[in-house]
């Protein structure tokens, strides 16, 4: 208190303060008091916005360690579940690995007992059909042949002459023609087929002519042999064309797979739209084609290249197309010739063109005794060789001796211990064996009834 007062009294000027022991009551020495409270308050003020600024920097900080800290532990979690179920997909892959490997082994197993099964069945029947039924499997067998003995002489004859109506051969032109081409040609009834994929390579008027024999004699050939076709083309002598069919039971050409095998004249190049075969070909079968007073053809230079600088457009969207004609076409004469060559047991040979292997075939085909041959050949190579040799002296053989007697008692002397029914099968099925004296073969016919 004394000390108050007299830090009081040094700090005022005031007598009557200064006099007395009490508080201050003077305006001036109030006034002095409360500057002194006023700045007291200021820097505690000053004080508590520090300390609370701090506290929120220090609760920020704190909340951002928190987020972080709860972020971490629930990755933590998550990653601890994902490797769990991975342990579990893993487990379930190994066993599901396991299964498959199991299952696959015992497939495996059950087809190597089927297999065996199989060929022992295949064989207990051969021996028993040998054993009970040998004279009915071989005049099965002979009856067989002889069918396709006929089969293929009558297809010979009809090759032949569809040969003769379309010869397909190579020849050489020696020297320089007229019309600037020589070398070898691919000729079919003299007119001379492109080589390779350039239709520039001959004469427009050959090219359209050769290519439409082809076409017929494809036409031709692919219904004698039955062999598969790629591709459908229609004759029009030489405004020929081919196509894609739209699909396997329609006929008619996809969109956009119609070529022409011929050089358009101009007044089918012209700037208009595409007219339709029916509408530039087919109602003049090629008559057109033969004019000889104006060729308005988009022929190029005799040097058998194709002009691209000075072409048209159009007239390079008209050479694409012949040539992807050409190319269907060759395409399925490749597939005709492998077919029958196949067929033949035989190899295409491989240092002839598309054409000539074709026409080495065709000339087989024409050949009943070469067919035959190789026949033979393929079935002796299917059978044992006592069998073979058998069977190809009972057909196959130009003077063969046996008679329809010794056939008819081979068919019926079956074994007494077969039953009623069977003999009287094989004696309806010996019944029905004709015989027939064929150009010097013997040809058996038979049925089943």
């Amino acid at each position: 208190m004394n000390s108050h007062s007299v830090n009081r009294r040094t700090n005022t000027c005031c007598a009557i303060c200064e006099s007395s022991n009490r508080a201050s009551i003077c305006s001036a020495c109030v006034n002095l008091r409360l500057n002194e409270c006023r700045n007291n308050l200021k820097s505690l003020k000053a004080e508590r916005d520090a300390l609370y600024a701090k506290l929120s920097e220090a609760l920020v900080k704190k909340g951002k360690a928190d987020d972080q800290e709860n972020w971490l532990l629930l990755r933590k979690e998550k990653i601890a579940k994902m490797r769990e179920k991975l342990q579990l997909r893993q487990i379930q892959v190994s066993q599901g690995k396991a299964k498959i490997e199991k299952m696959s082994r015992d497939i495996k197993v059950k087809n190597e007992l089927l297999d065996k099964a199989r060929g022992l069945l295949e064989t207990i029947r051969v021996e028993q059909m040998e054993k009970n039924y040998p004279n009915l499997v071989c005049t099965q067998s002979l009856g067989h042949m002889a069918i396709t003995s006929e089969r293929l002489h009558k297809q010979s004859v009809i090759v032949k002459q569809i040969c003769k109506l379309f010869p397909l051969r190579r020849i050489t032109m020696e020297g320089e023609r007229k019309d600037g081409f020589s070398g070898q040609y691919d000729t079919i009834c003299n007119a001379r087929l492109p080589r390779g994929l350039d239709p520039h390579s001959v004469p427009c008027e050959e090219l359209a002519a050769s290519l439409g024999y082809i076409v017929q004699l494809l036409n031709l050939v692919v219904q004698t042999v039955c062999g598969p076709a790629l591709h459908n083309s229609g004759f029009a002598g030489s405004c020929s064309r081919i196509w894609q069919r739209d699909s396997y039971w329609d006929t008619r050409p996809s969109s956009r797979s119609e070529y022409p095998l011929f050089i358009p004249r101009q007044k089918f190049c012209s700037t208009g739209g595409e007219t339709s075969w029916s509408e530039r070909s087919s109602s003049n079968f090629g008559v057109a084609s033969m004019e000889s007073d104006k060729k308005h053809a988009l022929e190029s230079s005799r040097s058998g290249s194709f002009n691209y600088a000075s072409a048209s457009p159009h007239s390079m969207q008209t050479h694409k197309d012949l040539q992807k004609g050409i190319a269907l076409l060759k395409k399925s004469v490749a597939c005709i010739t492998a077919y029958c060559y196949n067929s033949l047991c035989l190899e295409v040979p491989a240092e002839a063109s598309t054409f000539d292997a074709f026409s080495r075939l065709l000339a087989t085909l024409s050949s009943s005794k070469e067919v035959r041959s190789l026949v033979s050949l393929k079935m002796a190579s299917a059978r044992s060789s006592k069998q073979a040799q058998q069977f190809c002296k009972s057909v196959w053989k130009v003077d063969s001796t046996i008679s329809s007697s010794t056939l008819a008692e081979s068919a019926v002397s079956l074994p007494m211990t077969v039953n009623r029914y069977t003999f009287m099968m094989c004696h309806c099925f010996s019944s029905c064996i004709v015989f027939l004296l064929h150009h010097q073969y013997l040809l058996v016919i038979y049925c089943f009834i």
